[in-house]
């Protein structure tokens, strides 16, 4: 739900992303008029797959995940989206339709922007529509890397993959609390939650991660690179 009163300035933020570093003060007073700030519970849907994509979307505190709805009813999460990633960037200067849904893993605090000012800064500010274009080229990086891991990797290897991710670019620590369910994680990998309780004990039975509750810790990182790597 909307928050009444915002709390948050785009000016002195510490938390947004590059391209709006590109943006003068009297951009950013424009950004703050054409924004909402948006609260969502984890569990809850941000943005749904196929409606309209009026406006562009910040995480500004809290974790997200994109996914694909498909038609037997399943989902492919595409990506886990930390604090500073935006929801919606693929709408731009296309149908203006999201191509995914995206959720809360966490509560989260979200920045809404009007999507036509999005569109104006990237006509009128190269250095603005830069960052955004290398935004968007490191998320198709990003799937591709993904795409090679389900299509070519055995499932220890996708899951070491997933592990490693959320170590090195979602929590940015080898010791995490994990805010993602099993069935979050077989969605990453294109496995049964069978096979992620499987995997994570042959982990833990090899001393490669150790779980306490909800902790993760990665015990062995080079050898779960090795692991990794073979597939």
């Amino acid at each position: 739900m909307a928050i009444n009163q915002k709390k948050i300035s785009c000016l002195t933020c510490k938390k947004r992303s590059s391209c709006f570093n590109a943006l003068s003060k009297a951009d950013h007073q424009i950004l703050d008029s054409n924004r909402l700030e948006l609260k969502f519970k984890r569990g809850e849907v941000i943005c749904k797959q196929g409606a309209f994509a009026s406006n562009i979307m910040f995480i500004y505190k809290g974790l997200a995940k994109s996914y694909l709805e498909t038609e037997n009813g399943k989902h492919v999460i595409l990506n886990v989206l930390p604090v500073g990633e935006m929801i919606g960037l693929p709408a731009l200067f296309s149908n203006n339709v999201f191509p995914y849904s995206a959720s809360a893993l966490e509560d989260c605090v979200i920045c809404s922007i009007d999507i036509n000012i999005f569109e104006e800064y990237t006509k009128s500010s190269g250095a603005f529509a830069a960052e955004i274009i290398k935004t968007l080229n490191t998320s198709t990086i990003n799937s591709y890397e993904r795409y090679i891991s389900i299509t070519q990797k055995q499932m220890n290897g996708r899951l070491a993959d997933v592990f490693l991710h959320l170590a090195e670019n979602i929590y940015k620590s080898n010791s995490f609390n994990m805010t993602l369910s099993r069935n979050d994680l077989a969605e990453m990998t294109h496995m049964s939650p069978e096979s992620i309780t499987r995997i994570i004990t042959q982990f833990k039975n090899n001393k490669l991660i150790k779980i306490t509750g909800k902790q993760y810790e990665i015990k062995n990182y080079d050898e779960l690179l090795n692991v990794s790597q073979l597939g």
